[in-house]
């Protein structure tokens, strides 16, 4: 592909993201929101309309949901995902707190499905939702069963971003806590990503040891609670082996 071939899908990514991320406009606001000639976003938009990617309405452009479908049509091949919605259901069930199953994708870590249990605080987490993996539990449930090397080329790529001001910034610090976390079998995250919230998540592994997501349940510091921790830490490992097990039979 030729440089001029690269700028272009760079630009229409860039103008999907913004419509995305902020919201509808029109050609000149979206224009003015992204630093680009009117004319160039005008023909941009003109195309993902005809592509379906996004709509327009009374001069206003907005992407679809085509973009859930394609999205929706990924997650239904993912081998994890059509293994683990039993469990998740089970814990949300057991727990009445928040669960999610996670796998890193392009260096981050990415929420695949969401089950909320009777007592569940509302996190807004929905499916494609994305997140550093050194603030989150899932993700550094995940790094921790990583080669270090590979570990490393990420922190390079991505940084150790400051969620809050529990967020874990120090790589040494980070190694250090992978380590552990591979020693107990199950990660914690105590407001790292979210201030109040505790975390507790546990690596789905396949037969090869390789790693292939990571199972969590999140909830209120005033509910987890240190003699809840482990009691939540057995629940998350158990399963995990459960959809391990599965997994060797999709």
């Amino acid at each position: 592909m030729t440089g001029t071939s690269n700028r272009s899908v760079e630009r229409a990514f860039k103008i999907v993201d913004e419509l995305a991320e902020n919201g509808a406009g029109g050609v000149s606001d979206l224009a003015g929101r992204l630093d680009m000639p009117v004319s160039t976003v005008h023909n941009y938009l003109q195309t993902l309309v005809s592509t379906g990617y996004v709509a327009v309405e009374e001069k206003e452009y907005s992407t679809t949901t085509r973009f859930l479908e394609v999205g929706h049509q990924q997650r239904h091949r993912l081998e994890i995902f059509k293994v683990v919605s039993d469990e998740l259901q089970d814990i949300a069930a057991e727990t009445g707190e928040h669960v999610t199953l996670m796998i890193e994708e392009n260096d981050q870590c990415v929420i695949v499905a969401v089950q909320e249990g009777p007592d569940a605080v509302n996190l807004f987490a929905y499916p494609g939702a994305r997140m550093p993996l050194h603030a989150a539990a899932p993700g550094k449930a995940i790094l921790a069963h990583m080669p270090d090397d590979r570990v490393q080329e990420i922190i390079d790529r991505q940084g150790l971003i400051e969620m809050t001001n529990r967020t874990i910034t120090d790589s040494d610090v980070l190694f250090e806590q992978l380590e552990q976390i591979r020693e107990q079998g199950y990660a914690i995250d105590e407001g790292e990503r979210i201030a109040g919230m505790v975390c507790i998540s546990a690596p789905v592994l396949d037969k090869n040891d390789h790693i292939r997501g990571a199972i969590c349940v999140c909830g209120p510091q005033s509910r987890i609670d240190e003699g809840r921790r482990e009691e939540i830490a057995d629940i998350v490992k158990r399963s995990a082996n459960v959809t391990q097990v599965n997994l060797d039979y999709v």
